[in-house]
C-alpha cells in the first residue's frame, strides 16, 4: 500500500500574445462541462473553419466553459481574445487536459498490474 500515489498534473503555461498564460487540469466539478465542451470542439474541428468553430463555441458557451475552468485567465481577458486566439488556446486546453487523462490512465493501469498478484 505504501507504493499507491496520486498523479496530480502540473499546470501547463503558454505563451498568448507576450502573455504567460496557465493550462489548469480540469477539476472534478466541471468535467462534464469541458468533456461535452470539449466533444462538440473536436468533433467540428475537422468539418468547420476557425471562424465557423469560433462563432459556435461563443454563442453556445464551450469557449467561455473551456478557457475559464482550465485556464487563469479573466471573463474580461477571454472576451477581449482574437478569435483565432481563443480557438488556439482552446484546441490547445483540450489537448494538454486530454494528455494529463492519458497519463493518468497509464499509471492507473501500471499501478493495477503491480497490484496483481500471480496465481499459486
Amino acid at each position: 500500500m505504501s507504493q499507491l500515489k496520486i498523479l496530480f498534473p502540473e499546470p501547463v503555461v503558454v505563451g498568448l500574445a507576450g502573455r504567460q498564460v496557465q493550462i489548469k487540469p480540469v477539476q472534478l466539478r466541471d468535467f462534464e462541462r469541458f468533456g461535452r465542451a470539449a466533444a462538440i470542439v473536436i468533433a467540428m474541428g475537422s468539418s468547420k473553419t476557425m471562424e465557423e468553430l469560433y462563432a459556435y463555441a461563443v454563442v453556445n458557451g464551450q469557449l467561455r466553459d473551456i478557457l475559464r475552468t482550465a485556464t487563469n485567465l479573466s471573463r474580461w481577458r477571454i472576451w477581449r481574445l482574437p478569435a483565432a486566439a481563443a480557438v488556439s488556446l482552446m484546441i490547445e486546453v483540450i489537448r494538454v487536459n486530454a494528455g494529463f487523462f492519458e497519463k493518468a490512465l497509464v499509471e492507473a493501469e501500471k499501478a493495477l498490474a503491480g497490484a496483481k498478484s500471480p496465481a499459486a
